[in-house]
C-alpha cells in the first residue's frame, strides 16, 4: 500500500549536536545572551532542582559583577548531555540569533523540540519547561502580586532575594524550602503555588498543565518517544474505560450535529497536501449523513478560526441537539493538530472551547485524525503491567460540569504516527465509519470504538520503506455518563 502520515515534517534526529555545539564556542553563545536568558537557561538545564539554589544564585551574582562565563562554569561542573539540553534551552526561550549563528534552521529546530507545547520536552524537564513558561507568561505586575502572596507563606523570607527579579531564582529557592519541587521524571509538587495562580485571570491552560505535573498525569509526556511496548497496554485501558461507561443505561439519540474540519491544504509549505483526505470527508459526511445528523464541513481553517468556530457552536448552530461530533482532519504533533497557516493548535485548548456551558448536557464526541508524534508503531509488542496511577490533589473553582458528557478519540497514541493512503482515505476514518454503517442501529458507540481499534490494529502496511507499519487508535478521554446508539440509520440519502 502506498502509505502517507499526518505528522509533523522533521529533518532532525537524536544525534542533531554531536557536531553542533563544543565548549569552545560556548564563550560566544553566551555573548549573545542577556543575563535574564542565562538566568533561564540555567534553570532548563539543572539535574537537581533541590540542591541548586545557592550554586545558580552564586552564578547570577558572579555575572552581574564581572560579566563572567556562567555557562560555561556550570556545564563544566555538570557536564552531562549539556549539548542536547543547551540547544532544547536555547529553543525554548527562543533566541534566534544564537540559533542562526550555529548554522540550524529554527523552524526544523521548532519542529523537534516544540518549545511552545507544554506537555512536551525532550531532554529538559518537563515540569521546569512549564514553570518557566509561566514566568514569561506573568507580566511585571502580576510576578510581584505573586511573589508577595508566596512571601507571606515562606517566612522569614531570603533577604537576598528581596530586590531580585529573577522569578526562576526564586522559584529554585521555594524547591530548596521545600515550597514546591519537581522531580527528574517531570512530575511535581506544586500544591502550594498553585493555590495562588488559580487566583489569576488568563492562565488557565498553564494553570492546567501544572496541575497536570502536581497530580501525576501524562508522565509519559516527559518522553520524546515512545516504547512500542505501551502499545498492548494503552488498548487493555481503552477497554476497561469503555466497559465502566457501558455498565449505565444505553441512551438512544434522536438528533445529532456533525461538524467536520478539513485541514488538507497549508500555507507553510514543510507540510505537505493531505491527499486522501477529500475520501475521509466523503465518508464522514454521508454516514452521519445517514443518521440523520446535520453535517457541516469547514475547509482549511486557520488557528484562530478553528477556535473561534468552536466556541461560536451555541450561537452559529444552536444547543438543541442530544450529540455533537467534531471531526477534525489534519497534520498533527503531540498533543495538537495544525492549523492551515501552520500553526499547533492543542488538543486541550480544542476541549476548552468544546466543552461549554451552553452544550454541559450534549454529548460531544471529538474524532481526530492526525499523528501524535514520530514513532512508527510496531506490530509485535511485548506486554508490560508495572503501571500506576495517581488522582489530583488538587480543584479549580470552576464549572467542572460542563466538560461532562465528553470523549476524545484519536487515530493513534500519543507519540506515534498515524497513517492515510492517498486515494483511499485513512485507517482509521474509513474503519469507524464502516463500523458504524455495518452495525446500524444495533452497535453503541464504545462498541463501536472497541471494533475501530481491534480492526486498525489489525492493518499493517508499508511506509516510506518500511515494512509492518501498524497503528493503534486511543480513546484519548472519555467523560461520558452513558454508552449511546446513533437515530434510525436510513438506507438512502
Amino acid at each position: 500500500m502506498s502509505l502517507l502520515t499526518d505528522a509533523t515534517p522533521s529533518t532532525m534526529n537524536d544525534n542533531l549536536n554531536e557536531n553542533i555545539l563544543n565548549k569552545d564556542i560556548l564563550w560566544k553563545i553566551e555573548n549573545d545572551l542577556d543575563i535574564d536568558e542565562k538566568m533561564s537557561v540555567l534553570f532548563l538545564m539543572i539535574d537537581d532542582y533541590e540542591h541548586s539554589f545557592q550554586e545558580i544564585y552564586d552564578l547570577v551574582q558572579k555575572c552581574k559583577e564581572d560579566q563572567a562565563f556562567i555557562l560555561t562554569k556550570f556545564i563544566n561542573k555538570h557536564p552531562d548531555n549539556w549539548e542536547n539540553k543547551l540547544l532544547e534551552a536555547t529553543c525554548v526561550i527562543n533566541n534566534r540569533q544564537v540559533i542562526r549563528k550555529l548554522g540550524i534552521s529554527f523552524e526544523s529546530l521548532s519542529l523537534f523540540y516544540m518549545p511552545k507545547i507544554r506537555s512536551y520536552s525532550r531532554y529538559i524537564n518537563l515540569a521546569a519547561k512549564c514553570l518557566y513558561l509561566l514566568c514569561e507568561a506573568l507580566c511585571e505586575d502580576k510576578t510581584k502580586l505573586l511573589l508577595q502572596y508566596i512571601q507571606t507563606d515562606l517566612t522569614p523570607y531570603e533577604e537576598n532575594l528581596k530586590n531580585i527579579d529573577f522569578l526562576e531564582l526564586h522559584m529554585l529557592y521555594w524547591m530548596r524550602e521545600n515550597y514546591i519541587s519537581i522531580y527528574p521524571d517531570g512530575t511535581a509538587k506544586l500544591k502550594n503555588l498553585l493555590k495562588h495562580l488559580k487566583t489569576f485571570e488568563d492562565l488557565d491552560l498553564i494553570y492546567e498543565d501544572l496541575k497536570k505535573r502536581e497530580s501525576h498525569q501524562n508522565v509519559l509526556d516527559t518522553q520524546h518517544s515512545l516504547n512500542t511496548s505501551h502499545i498492548r497496554v494503552s488498548f487493555t485501558e481503552e477497554l476497561s474505560i469503555s466497559s465502566d461507561v457501558e455498565e449505565n443505561d444505553i441512551r438512544k439519540l434522536n438528533s445529532g450535529l456533525c461538524i467536520i474540519i478539513s485541514q488538507m491544504f497549508f500555507e507553510d509549505r514543510k507540510f505537505e497536501t493531505r491527499f486522501g483526505n477529500a475520501k475521509d470527508c466523503k465518508t464522514l459526511s454521508e454516514t452521519f449523513r445517514r443518521f440523520g445528523f446535520t453535517v457541516t464541513q469547514f475547509n482549511n481553517l486557520t488557528e484562530d478560526k478553528i477556535l473561534t468556530t468552536l466556541e461560536n457552536i451555541p450561537k452559529d448552530f444552536g444547543t438543541n441537539y442530544d450529540c455533537i461530533f467534531l471531526c477534525i482532519l489534519s497534520h498533527g504533533c503531540k498533543g495538537g493538530i495544525i492549523s492551515a497557516e501552520g500553526k499547533e493548535v492543542s488538543i486541550e485548548a480544542i476541549e476548552h472551547k468544546f466543552c461549554c456551558v451552553e452544550l454541559e448536557d450534549v454529548i460531544k464526541v471529538v474524532i481526530i485524525q492526525a499523528c501524535q508524534g514520530n514513532v512508527k508503531g510496531q506490530v509485535n509488542v511485548n506486554e508490560t503491567t508495572n503501571l500506576v496511577t495517581d488522582g489530583p490533589t488538587d480543584c479549580k473553582n470552576s464549572n467542572i460540569l460542563q466538560y461532562k458528557n465528553f470523549c476524545i478519540f484519536m487515530s493513534t497514541m500519543q507519540g506515534f504516527i498515524s497513517v492515510r493512503h492517498k486515494e483511499e482515505g485513512s485507517w482509521f476514518i474509513q474503519e469507524f465509519c464502516n463500523i458504524l454503517q455495518s452495525g446500524k442501529n444495533k452497535i453503541t458507540f464504545l462498541k463501536a470504538i472497541r471494533k475501530t481499534i481491534h480492526s486498525v490494529m489489525k492493518k499493517k502496511g508499508k511506509l516510506n520503506e518500511t515494512n509492518s507499519i501498524a497503528q493503534l487508535p486511543e480513546l484519548k478521554t472519555c467523560r461520558l455518563l452513558t454508552d449511546f446508539q446513533l437515530p434510525d440509520y436510513q438506507e438512502h440519502i
